[in-house]
């Protein structure tokens, strides 16, 4: 028996106890989906048939295999959240009670849509726990808000909310976000332009408003402190870490409930990650891009599968360095090869 038929039946079971409330024919559909990808290393319907084919996982012809991976992301009775809630009832239990980062931010899928993206902070990767596709808009106005304290609750069901960090960029820092973090008792690392304003502590009083960029005006400098910020909308008082590290093309405003300092700043920077996992999903890895797939709602199928593959793969990586294996795929003198790119492998 090949190998990936191995696979494919271990991975079958797992689905099912993963989701067992969810019907026997879709399960399998997207346990095969998932699958597909993995193997054809491509988010495209045809190529992920070729694939399952080709390692003989399925007795079907190959074009049957595409129409069955075609019908999964049309099917309307396909309730992407209930199916993801009932693996988020799996997946993050083994978190709650520990201190985990979470990052939200939002990549474009083409000139019409883009990915508001909730993930989970685990190694070199941000894993995906909730998510919206939406239709592009040049701002953000308070339904989109609304949008993203839906997501923060769904994450909160499974978490103990007191010892999560939710970290964003400067795109989505804002009141608004902040309010969110703290009516679920989120803690939250935001980073912020340095045109906005603020009022630094000095012993029992306030200095006069400022624009955050002249705290620190060239590399080396930094200023950790107490601030009132935002004298042009809703003020907050926060912890601002001001810091414009050598090589870095310009400084950083971090604010935090947390207190300033290094600590954060190393935090924040681990938020970078993000863009690596963004790549793994699209042109440098499963290239969801090529799918062409114009209908909002079928992407969101689509991801569905797409998501879950990349917990899979994490989980396999994670296997293989537990059990001892990972000097197979990897050099023993430094680490080539990342968590993504183990678990395929």
């Amino acid at each position: 028996m090949e190998a990936s038929t191995i696979v494919w039946e271990k991975w079958q079971e797992q689905v099912k106890d993963l989701l067992p409330n969810i019907h026997g024919h879709q399960k399998k559909t997207l346990a095969l989906s998932v699958l597909g990808i993995v193997l054809s290393k491509s988010a495209v319907l045809q190529r992920m048939a070729e694939s399952i084919s080709v390692h003989g996982i399925s007795q079907a012809k190959m074009v049957s295999i595409e129409r069955r991976f075609a019908r999964f992301v049309a099917n309307e009775r396909l309730d992407v959240r209930s199916i993801w809630t009932e693996l988020l009832k799996q997946l993050l239990p083994s978190w709650k009670g520990k201190a985990v980062q979470l990052v939200l931010d939002c990549t474009p899928f083409d000139d019409r849509a883009t990915i508001v993206y909730l993930g989970l902070l685990v190694h070199s990767r941000v894993l995906p726990v909730a998510w919206r596709v939406m239709p592009n808009q040049e701002h953000w106005d308070q339904g989109q808000w609304e949008l993203v304290g839906a997501l923060l609750d769904e994450v909160k069901a499974h978490l103990e909310p007191t010892d999560c960090t939710l970290i964003a960029d400067r795109g989505l820092a804002g009141a608004p976000l902040v309010k969110l973090c703290r009516d679920r008792k989120f803690h939250y690392l935001l980073r912020v332009c340095k045109a906005h304003t603020c009022r630094r502590q000095l012993g029992q009083g306030w200095r006069p408003w400022t624009a955050l960029g002249h705290l620190v005006l060239k590399e080396g400098q930094q200023w950790f402190g107490r601030v009132l910020l935002w004298q042009d909308q809703q003020t907050i008082e926060t912890q601002l870490s001001a810091v414009w590290d050598q090589g870095h093309q310009e400084a950083w405003f971090l604010i935090s409930d947390l207190p300033a300092g290094r600590k954060r700043v190393c935090e924040y920077a681990r938020r970078m990650r993000v863009e690596s996992t963004f790549q793994d999903g699209k042109s440098r890895g499963w290239n969801l891009e090529a799918s062409l797939i114009e209908d909002l709602r079928r992407l969101n199928r689509l991801l569905l599968a797409l998501f879950l593959a990349m917990w899979w793969v994490s989980h396999l990586a994670a296997s293989c360095i537990h059990h001892g294996k990972r000097e197979q795929f990897d050099r023993h003198d430094r680490r080539d090869k990342s968590i993504f790119r183990l678990g395929q492998l």
